[in-house]
C-alpha cells in the first residue's frame, strides 16, 4: 500500500540553524516520535528503529536511514527509510524529499513530501489510517523540532 505526504511549516530561525539541524540526525531523528538512531554505518547512512502504533496495532521497524541527496545550495535533502517488522509482519519504504525557503519576513519555510510504502499486517488498515498517523506524528515533529530549534537559538545567544 502506498501513499503520498505533502506538508509545509514555518519556523522563525535562520536558515543556518535550520540547514544544521537537519543534516545531523542526533539533532533531528529524536524530534521524531518513535524513532531512534543506533549507529552510523557510513558517510550519511545509519542504522536505527522506528516504532509506532495503527490502531490496536503496534509495529517496531528495523531502520536502514540514508541521506540520498543533502544539496546545500540549493536548500534540498533527500531521505530514504527501508524497515523490516522486527517481529516479520512486514516491512517500510519512505522516501522524503524536504525544501527550504528563507521567507522575506525572516524565518524558514519548510516543504516535504514523503511518499511511504507499506507491506504486511499494517498495510491492511488503509491509507486513510496510515494518512492520520501520519498527520499526528507530523504535528509532534513539527512542535519537538519547533522547540529544539529554540532552544539551540537561545544557547547561541
Amino acid at each position: 500500500m502506498k501513499t503520498q505526504l505533502d506538508k509545509s511549516f514555518e519556523v522563525p530561525q535562520g536558515t543556518d540553524l535550520v540547514w544544521e539541524h537537519l543534516i545531523d540526525p542526533e539533532k533531528i531523528m529524536d524530534c521524531v516520535p518513535g524513532v531512534s538512531v543506533d549507529e552510523k554505518v557510513g558517510e550519511n547512512h545509519y542504522k536505527g528503529k522506528v516504532g509506532m502504533k495503527f490502531g490496536p496495532m503496534g509495529v517496531k521497524y528495523d531502520a536502514d536511514i540514508f541521506y540520498k541527496e543533502i544539496d546545500k545550495e540549493n536548500r534540498k535533502i533527500i531521505l530514504t527509510g527501508d524497515g523490516v517488522d522486527s517481529k516479520g509482519n512486514g516491512n517500510a519504504e519512505m522516501m522524503m524529499t524536504i525544501n527550504l525557503t528563507e521567507r522575506d519576513e525572516g524565518g524558514v519555510k519548510l516543504d516535504a513530501i514523503m511518499d511511504v510504502t507499506v507491506n504486511g499486517k499494517i498495510a491492511q488498515f488503509g491509507s486513510r489510517l496510515i494518512t492520520t498517523v501520519s498527520n499526528q506524528l507530523f504535528k509532534q515533529f513539527v512542535s519537538n523540532f519547533s522547540k529544539k530549534l529554540a532552544a539551540a537559538e537561545e544557547a547561541a545567544v
